[in-house]
């Protein structure tokens, strides 16, 4: 909550080349004008003075449409933030990591809450009010959470025992900024996003985090331990910073980059 008393609002506006950019209004007290920040790890980001009416605001970051296309031209790292139709209900999505496709189904009940549950292999329904695209997209998140757990946790355990480094426990989250972490306690947390990714990579972020178990830093020994256990490392790594870009829209929308 602001100090105002008002928490950020998620908007959206259209750009000349008819695609939209997805934004989230700040207010803050101390703003006295509506600043528009950008950049690669938090996309495009409106300050607007405390009481501040939407739609003044909304008017003054439409004015300065032309000045937010040129600027995400140069960032390469956002583009995938940029969306030609509003929040969608996804029918299909494919997880490279476990080479699975997914169907998505969609069914109306008197439910007030929005579930997905596995259906068979390929076919996920979603079921409850899923009038709402938003709603939907949070109940296909809770899945993937789901599935992400199944397959990266065991994954996690073999890529351990294969290279013997050992950590304590692990657990699913869906970081915006970071694909994994280990704690000092060596607790490994794996972002579930990882699963729109190739398996090469996974197995990186794998090997990444594991080898923290032995170095908590990025120092050059750090840097020795991963590419004695992934000899791929130089080639992979710098994969990792557009790998971002292979997550979809919906899988993106709630989370908390690199490694």
């Amino acid at each position: 909550m602001t100090a105002a008393g008002r928490t950020p609002q998620t908007r959206n506006i259209a750009l000349p080349d008819g695609s939209r950019v997805e934004f989230t209004i700040h207010p803050s007290a101390r703003s006295k004008s509506v600043r528009l920040k950008l950049n690669a790890r938090h996309g495009l980001v409106v300050v607007a003075p405390a009481g501040l009416p939407d739609k003044q605001t909304m008017d003054l970051v439409s004015a300065r449409a032309d000045w937010i296309a040129e600027k995400l031209a140069g960032f390469e790292d956002v583009r995938h933030l940029l969306t030609r139709s509003p929040a969608s209900r996804p029918e299909a999505f494919d997880l490279p990591a476990l080479a699975e496709s997914w169907r998505v189904e969609y069914q109306q009940t008197k439910a007030r809450t929005v579930g997905a549950r596995t259906a068979e292999v390929g076919r996920i329904i979603v079921c409850g009010d899923v009038k709402e695209p938003r709603r939907c997209q949070a109940a296909l998140r809770r899945w993937l959470a789901r599935r992400a757990k199944e397959m990266l946790i065991p994954w996690l355990e073999r890529v351990s025992l294969q290279t013997g480094l050992v950590y304590a426990d692990a657990a699913i989250k869906s970081q915006r900024t970071r694909w994994g972490s280990c704690s000092r306690r060596h607790c490994i947390s794996l972002n579930s996003k990882l699963l729109f990714l190739p398996p090469e990579l996974v197995r990186y972020v794998l090997v990444h985090e594991l080898s923290h178990t032995l170095e908590a830093n990025h120092s050059n020994r750090f840097w020795a331990t991963v590419r004695g256990y992934e000899p791929a490392t130089d080639r992979l790594h710098p994969r990792m910073a557009e790998a971002w870009k292979r997550i979809p829209q919906w899988a993106t929308a709630e989370s908390s980059r690199g490694c």
